[in-house]
């Protein structure tokens, strides 16, 4: 997968990143926003998942960060009656108190302008939006009083906080329960500590840290909470103030899940044969949940359980190729893409580089005659069997049938006749091949092999035998006819069906024993593998009796 990839590296002495060793109370960040924005006495933070947002309580100013602490811009708010305390956000306008009069002011950040405002029962140090309720709370640090007012400044709740507190934020966990956070501590030198309480009751969780003994010389400012700021980590973010003023942010918990796998999976094998296939996929947008996916940090693509290339940059909802060379025969690959959560992966199996032969098709046989010769018949493939290409042509079959024996027919037929040792039920299988191998298989139909004996065959005075057997080197085979015929023979064959010998144009004469011996050896006169042979009398080209015997070396 051919990608354009660039790399900045960016150095800010106000900027510190800490390791995400995904803990309570990690210390994601730290930004020195006095040297950063020159803006004295910073109160107030807040972040729409994009920038950051910080504010002054001496004069009217707004700093615009990004995300790793840089300054896109400082600008003033039009009209503005008092410098800002704490920020908060509906997701569509900033709001702040001033500290002394009783008044919100609703902010447009786009535009720089005041939008609208709300009177308050107080003046507004900490606010923070509840957007369950679609209401703030407010508290005062000299009230010493906490309250939930409706947009028209109506009470809702109240509680007796007398810590003091110059910060509040609201959070939703990812099981939906709320909590209001408070940054109390309004003296440098005192203690700056963020406590969470339960909502609606306001009952302390016992979560808490003290923010002071990471920040020495400061107090509390305002707070903020994001989910959005890295991705899959819960945020507790705001300003520790003092002569130096810092952005913070805290790791408080975990939030999403584990990507979806990737979508539109395709493997296309090269249709000329070439040993490659192109890997065609979609990054994932969703979660493992079906949820909008905030967070994809690696794609991996596996061949037969090997990882062959890692997409350490990954865009969610990105349309991904990988062209894997130098590779043949049935291959599985696995795209997996992963988060801080977990992955998940889909897979699929191609045929790269020329197939084997498809299966025969329309394989027959059938009885010849009244013998025991079987006639099979079928249809060589036209096709691959992998639906790869087909180049190579069928050069044999393997046969194999119903007694677990096989045998190679090493030439490109459509015929094959064969001998078994004795009447019945026989099925065979056929598989083809080619110069890159075993092709499908392909199953016959059931042959039932029967024989239509003369009337004498009835009769029980027809002996046939052989002495000793087993045997080795030579065997004696005997047999009587209670009359005389005009020929008659003995024929021998191989468990696969094979004739290796025959005594032909015997003389028969009535009630009179007969005895051949048999050496061993075929019609070339060469020795015969140990194993089972099958004996044969037939008279005027009519089988008699079929008897079995065992060669031992």
């Amino acid at each position: 997968m051919k990608k354009n990839v660039f790399i900045f590296l960016l150095i800010f002495i106000s900027l510190s990143l800490y390791s995400k060793s995904r803990e309570l109370w990690d210390l994601h960040f730290q930004v020195n926003v006095t040297a950063v924005t020159g803006i004295p006495n910073i109160s107030g933070a807040e972040t729409d998942g994009e920038y950051f947002y910080i504010c002054s309580s001496l004069v009217n100013q707004v700093a615009k960060l990004d995300l790793t602490g840089n300054l896109i811009e400082a600008f003033h708010i039009s009209n503005l009656p008092f410098a800002l305390r704490d920020l908060t956000t509906d997701g569509t306008y900033f709001y702040s108190g001033s500290g002394s009069a009783s008044t919100i002011v609703q902010l447009d950040f786009d535009t720089h302008t005041i939008v609208g405002d709300i009177t308050t029962p107080m003046a507004v140090d900490g606010l923070a939006y509840d957007p369950g309720e679609d209401a703030f709370w407010i508290t005062n640090w000299q009230s010493q009083m906490l309250m939930l007012i409706d947009r028209n400044g109506t009470v809702l709740n109240q509680m007796v906080f007398t810590d003091g507190a110059n910060g509040l934020t609201h959070q939703t966990d990812p099981e939906g329960n709320d909590y209001l956070w408070i940054y109390s501590g309004i003296y440098t030198g005192g203690d700056g500590i963020v406590t969470q309480y339960s909502l609606p009751g306001l009952v302390p969780t016992g979560l808490t840290h003290n923010v002071t003994t990471d920040f020495p010389e400061t107090h509390s400012g305002g707070l903020l909470f994001s989910n959005e700021i890295i991705p899959g980590i819960e945020i507790l973010g705001g300003i520790a103030k003092g002569t130096t003023c810092y952005l913070f942010g805290y790791e408080i918990g975990t939030c999403g899940a584990a990507p979806g796998p990737p979508t539109d999976f395709i493997l296309t094998a090269d249709p000329g044969g070439a040993y490659e296939v192109l890997i065609s996929w979609t990054n994932p947008e969703v979660d493992i949940n079906g949820n909008p996916l905030t967070n994809l940090d690696e794609i991996r693509l596996y061949r037969d359980g090997v990882l062959i290339y890692t997409e350490p940059w990954p865009e969610i909802g990105e349309e991904c190729t990988y062209n894997d060379i130098g590779i043949s025969g049935e291959i599985q690959y696995m795209a997996c893409s992963y988060n801080c959560f977990g992955g998940s992966s889909v897979s699929g199996e191609v045929w790269v580089g020329p197939d084997v032969p498809a299966a025969v098709t329309n394989f027959f046989g059938q009885q010849i005659g009244n013998t025991l010769e079987i006639e099979l018949t079928w249809e060589n493939p036209m096709t691959g069997l992998h639906g790869g290409p087909f180049l190579d042509p069928v050069i044999g079959y393997i046969l194999g049938d119903n007694m677990g024996s096989f045998i190679d027919i090493p030439y490109f037929t459509t015929l094959y006749s064969i001998i078994v040792p004795g009447t019945g039920i026989y099925c065979y299988t056929i598989t083809p091949y080619n110069i890159i191998g075993d092709g499908g298989t392909a199953t016959s139909n059931d042959i039932v092999v029967e024989i239509t004996y003369a009337d004498f065959v009835l009769n029980p005075e027809i002996e046939l035998s052989n002495f000793p057997n087993p045997f080795n080197p030579s065997t004696t085979i005997e047999f009587n006819l209670p009359q005389s015929f005009e020929t008659a023979k003995i024929e021998i064959f191989n468990i696969k069906g094979q004739r290796v010998k025959t005594f032909s144009n015997l003389q028969i004469t009535q009630s009179s024993n007969h005895q051949i011996t048999w050496n061993g050896t075929d019609e070339n006169h060469k020795s015969v593998s140990s194993g089972i042979y099958f004996y044969q009398l037939k008279v005027d080209d009519k089988i008699v009796k079929t008897r079995k015997m065992m060669l031992i070396k």
